[in-house]
């Protein structure tokens, strides 16, 4: 029997609300589907390995990852936010991510792949100084695109 979750971890203590610092990801099983899982703010330095998993919302935000690895997504990730972490490139090439957050990094390259007939949602690069845009492979089948640097006018 498959099961389903909504998974949502607390990592700061709020008041009526339980944390949980321990959580090993370790423990789900891969026929799991797992709505949203929060791994934001948990001084996490590298990429979570969750390929085994499928995982519709991924939050990894405010933490310290440097690299981004494709192969680590979970299967049917349709959202992830990678804001506030120290990435200085994003290369994804085989995966739509229909809403992808990656503001206040320190990227100076995105490359993804060019889908004439999809449309993603929103792609958000605000707040990387370093981001050459002339730089990109830019993803130009997001509806938005989040950059006080880039005009999304055609």
């Amino acid at each position: 029997m498959k099961k389903t979750y909504l998974l949502i971890l607390i990592t700061s203590t709020v008041i009526s609300c339980k944390s949980i610092p321990d959580f090993e990801y370790s423990k789900l099983t891969k026929t799991d589907t797992i709505y949203k899982l929060d791994m934001s703010n948990r001084n996490l330095k590298e990429q979570p390995n969750l390929s085994g998993y499928t995982i519709v919302d991924l939050n990894l935000s405010n933490n310290k990852i440097l690299d981004f690895n494709e192969t680590f997504l979970p299967k049917g990730v349709q959202k992830i936010n990678l804001s506030n972490n120290k990435l200085k490139a994003f290369h994804c090439q085989k995966t739509i991510i229909q809403n992808l957050n990656l503001s206040n990094n320190l990227l100076t390259t995105v490359q993804m792949p060019l889908y004439y007939d999809i449309k993603a949602d929103t792609l958000n690069v605000a707040d990387n100084k370093d981001l050459e845009t002339k730089s990109w492979a830019f993803p130009k089948f997001y509806k938005t695109v989040i950059n006080h640097s880039i005009s999304t006018k055609n």
